[in-house]
């Protein structure tokens, strides 16, 4: 059985297993602007690109994160959950008060006194809303405090008089059947509270353990995210200047790029507006300037690597965003990568026409490709036959080094020598010997040549599962 391959150009086939150029490193590169604009007659194209971050910046470090708080700076540590930045700032007491010293004689036996107290805990609630925090188990009778104890909730972090500054609400046992005290206050603007507690008679044995359902308490953090984070520090490697970020929104809410509909429309992916500390240039300056948050790392090779200290932020302009915006959002894997991690990865590979797979892109930046992929389910369906769009054929499969196996390169003109695939063979009479997809090849895998000439033969002789169409482009 001979096959011939039909549309390979000849470059390719004669430059297959040259040395590939170094990838190009985008901090020396300028980027150009894209054109994002979607084909209304092919509404399942979408507009590639050759860069992958978009950014200089390649890593954003987890921890000593800074957030504003009540009119201050404070250090968080950062973690993703689904595409959304949250960041986690400790709470702590901020300093002391009369109240929370030893009382001597004469002291009175009630909520007012001013010593005696200890600081029970902390709490974080909704602006403005109102809070209930309750003895016992929710005023259970079968949850009864003893020593008929008192409370005092002050406002943020620090510990508060009665009726002093902070002071938002205080109460006793004397009326309650459980003889636990309950007390409802309006939560303060930092979100935070302080409540402080003791016995009603100084010096006495006392028991009760504080709950609220209103609230969270007691808790040692408090989470910020969305637009809680405008103002905040995240921070680079050692290397870099500190980012700030500026604006947020959820991607429901900006719409696309390319295209009709919203960027993400989930509800569960934010976008951020970022510049660096040092000057007021924005962190995505080519494009619209937004970026996604993406679990993971990539190297100027295009590799992508889990790292528990930083991760991605994608620019809109950028084939890390793209891939994500497309639908392959690693976070739908859960807590560990998995196909849909790989999906994404092999897409950014794809978007580029990264054929050598080492981080050179050999496309042009607004060059149509219709992208989809054989998950289960599919993120991107398949194209239907009928297809308003004939001039874009099967151009490759591929997997997250780069192409699996191919029919023909996105530019005639963008010949990539270093594809690291296998070049055909020929016979006298022009018929290719060594095709993988031929069973009675003499070539073995890793010797024969990876062609293909659609989703099925590249799913079937070589494992991919994202795939693409375009164009033969020419100048």
């Amino acid at each position: 059985m001979t096959l011939r391959l039909r549309m390979l150009p000849p470059c390719l086939a004669l430059y297959l297993l040259a040395a590939c150029a170094p990838p190009v490193d985008e901090t020396d590169t300028a980027l150009t602007q894209q054109a994002f604009a979607g084909d209304e007659d092919d509404p399942d194209s979408h507009s590639q690109g050759t860069q992958l971050h978009a950014t200089p910046v390649r890593t954003v470090m987890y921890d000593e994160a800074l957030v504003q708080h009540d009119g201050a700076l404070r250090v968080a540590t950062l973690k993703l959950m689904r595409g959304e930045i949250v960041a986690n700032m400790p709470l702590s007491v901020d300093g002391t008060t009369p109240s929370l010293m030893f009382c001597g004689g004469g002291a009175p036996a009630n909520e007012t006194r001013g010593c005696g107290f200890i600081v029970d805990g902390q709490g974080v609630c909704s602006p403005g809303k109102a809070v209930a925090l309750v003895g016992g188990d929710s005023g259970s009778l079968r949850n009864r405090c003893t020593g008929a104890p008192v409370v005092r909730v002050c406002a943020g972090e620090a510990p508060c008089e009665h009726q002093g500054p902070g002071y938002l609400a205080s109460a006793n046992s004397n009326f309650s059947l459980n003889n636990c005290p309950a007390v409802t206050f309006t939560c303060p603007s930092s979100g935070v509270y302080t409540a402080l507690a003791g016995p009603g008679t100084p010096n006495t044995t006392w028991v009760m353990q504080l709950t609220s359902r209103s609230s969270t308490y007691p808790t040692t953090r408090k989470v910020l995210r969305g637009e809680e984070l405008i103002g905040a520090r995240l921070r680079q490697p050692s290397t870099g200047p500190a980012l700030v970020v500026e604006d947020v929104i959820n991607g429901n809410a900006l719409p696309k790029t390319e295209g009709s509909g919203m960027w993400e429309p989930s509800g569960h992916t934010f976008l951020y507006q970022v510049r660096y500390t040092t000057a007021s240039v924005p962190l995505c300056s080519t494009g619209a300037n937004w970026a996604v948050p993406v679990k993971g790392l990539f190297d100027l090779q295009g590799t992508r690597y889990e790292s528990p200290r930083g991760f991605t932020l994608g620019c809109d302009a950028g084939v890390i965003a793209k891939c994500y915006r497309w639908g392959y959002q690693p976070w739908l894997d859960g807590a560990t990568p998995g196909p849909v991690t790989e999906a994404h990865w092999s897409c950014t590979r794809m978007a580029r026409a990264d054929y050598c797979g080492q981080g050179t892109s050999f496309t042009l930046d607004g060059t149509r490709i219709r992208p989809w992929d054989a998950l289960t389910p599919a993120i991107i369906s398949a194209p239907s036959p009928d297809s308003s769009s004939n001039d874009l054929t099967f151009e490759a499969g591929w997997n997250t080094a780069g192409p699996a196996c191919l029919s023909h390169l996105r530019w005639k003109h963008l010949t990539a020598p270093c594809v690291p695939l296998n070049p055909p063979i020929y016979d006298a009479n022009g018929n290719i010997v060594n095709d993988c997809r031929d069973p009675n090849t003499p070539y073995a895998p890793g010797k024969c040549a990876e062609i293909c000439d659609d989703a099925d033969q590249a799913a079937r002789y070589y494992g991919s599962r994202v795939f693409n169409q375009s164009a033969i482009n020419t100048p």
